[in-house]
């Protein structure tokens, strides 16, 4: 480790920053590559000839891997630290995104984008656990908004230069360019020493019980008609736009992009506004207006009004996620805040990971619309369900 002595001095150190924010400017980091492959779905249909229920499983499959580490990853930051745990999610995202740049066939492909899974919830595991610890009430929900803002920022960015680099270069170097900052971040984080999600002041005897209390599990299970919801529209939009409406790719990744740069502002909004009229609350109005802009996405006379409508969709799935973050702080116990979080993170990897596929069956029974009304119905059915939270 004398090598990385110089990684102590002042000048690089981070140890003078507040834990909290190493964990917003890490979000940024751990999402520019979240929806880039989602964006590139009809480019990987053409490049390695693939069919929608081939790609649905390239670029989702991979999160059956990280909902296993999901599951495993909450326990061990519980144990160890949240530091060793997001310093390895830092080094899988770059070494995914060197593997999809060099990606030869379909198997280095997936290979890479496997990387890339595993680091989302190594990262939010560690990160959101970091920071629940370090706040709560209002401050709380505040922070998760910007926090979720950050992350937006940083899959619109990634989302933004898409289109650009499409037009004027070669695909791969979306995932090219983010790699040098990625590993700088990861080795500075090395050298702090007040990140911490470890509970060392009381032993805790772990009991399932005290985590899958009854309230927990039915918002669990709210969550997942919603995250099914959301995974179908935004991982088969930019096809629907390309395939249906005859867009170009790089149109179609440019609305998609539109989609997280105002998610910025819709999570600091969201952050605020859950500390005001509760999170409970707040999720059930998000989750209407989003059911609502879905079912009407289809019977869009122009572009522009649905690409509007997309964009608001996208809007209130940003928001959704600083009241899911706090809610899940406030129904689990501290000493199992990892665990939580955990599950709370594998509940959407696993919906992430089994609905592409299945949707993609649908689209090729029927066509590519059918992921809006299947998408309102499981919206309004998590609307319901949330009443039993």
């Amino acid at each position: 480790m004398e090598g990385l002595g110089i990684l102590h001095k002042p000048e690089i150190s981070l140890n003078t920053v507040n834990p909290v924010w190493l964990m917003n400017i890490s979000h940024m980091l751990i999402e520019v590559y979240l929806f880039i492959h989602v964006s590139l779905l009809p480019v990987f249909i053409k490049n390695f000839s693939l069919s929608i229920f081939e790609v649905s499983l390239v670029v989702t499959g991979p999160r059956v891997f990280s909902l296993l580490v999901s599951l495993v990853s909450g326990a061990l930051i519980d144990k160890v630290g949240a530091k060793p745990i997001l310093v390895l999610g830092m080094f899988s995202q770059a070494l995914g995104g060197a593997l999809v740049a060099i990606s030869w066939n379909v198997l280095s492909l997936f290979l890479g984008i496997t990387f890339i899974n595993i680091a989302s919830p190594l990262y939010h595991n560690s990160g959101l656990s970091t920071i629940s610890r370090f706040l709560d009430g209002k401050k709380l929900n505040g922070m998760m908004g910007i926090h979720n803002a950050l992350g937006s920022l940083g899959s619109a960015t990634g989302l933004f230069l898409l289109p650009i680099i499409l037009v004027y270069g070669d695909w791969r170097l979306a995932y090219l360019v983010w790699i040098p900052p990625i590993l700088i971040w990861a080795i500075l984080l090395i050298g702090t020493k007040h990140i911490d999600s470890r509970i060392s002041r009381k032993k805790t005897v772990f009991s399932i019980k005290l985590v899958f209390r009854k309230n927990f599990v039915n918002y669990l299970i709210a969550l997942s008609f919603s995250f099914a919801a959301s995974t179908a529209i935004t991982t088969y939009i930019t096809s629907y736009l390309v395939f249906e409406k005859n867009l170009s790719e790089a149109i179609s990744s440019l609305i998609f992009a539109l989609g997280p740069i105002l998610g910025i502002f819709a999570s600091l909004f969201s952050g605020k506004l859950a500390g005001t009229v509760g999170e409970k609350r707040l999720l059930t109005i998000i989750m209407f207006f989003s059911a609502l802009s879905i079912i009407l996405i289809p019977f869009s006379s122009s572009t522009v009004l649905l690409a509007s409508l997309y964009v608001m969709f996208a809007f209130l799935n940003s928001a959704i996620w600083p009241p899911v973050s706090a809610m899940t702080a406030k129904l689990t116990p501290e000493s199992f805040r990892g665990v939580g979080y955990s599950l709370t993170t594998s509940t959407y990897q696993l919906i992430f990971a089994v609905t592409p596929p299945i949707i993609a069956k649908l689209i090729e029974i029927y066509s590519l619309e059918i992921i809006f009304p299947i998408s309102f119905i499981l919206t309004i059915s998590s609307v319901f369900l949330l009443k039993l939270v």
